[in-house]
């Protein structure tokens, strides 16, 4: 039980970094805790998608599973779609 609580807090530390540095890259200015975590959350499954789905290489070894590169990429993507649909562009 100690491991899994331990895991999750890992993966939310990680989401959060994701999400900040992805937010700093695109200049989003909305730096609210939720929001980045969740940004980073989803920036974690939209990258891991498109690496599998497109087959791209891991460039720096996954943190328990979690492509760090991939993962940035992601949540940038969805953070420009996102404004794109908002139009605030």
């Amino acid at each position: 039980m100690r491991e899994f609580f331990l895991r999750l807090l890992f993966y939310l530390v990680i989401a959060f970094v994701i999400g900040t540095v992805a937010q700093i890259l695109t200049g989003y200015n909305k730096r609210r805790t939720l929001t980045t975590l969740l940004l980073g959350f989803v920036g974690v499954v939209a990258g891991d998608f498109i690496s599998v789905k497109f087959h791209l290489p891991q460039i720096i070894i996954p943190i328990f599973g979690i492509s760090i590169v991939w993962s940035i990429v992601g949540a940038v993507i969805v953070i420009l779609v996102y404004r794109l649909l908002r139009g605030h562009w």
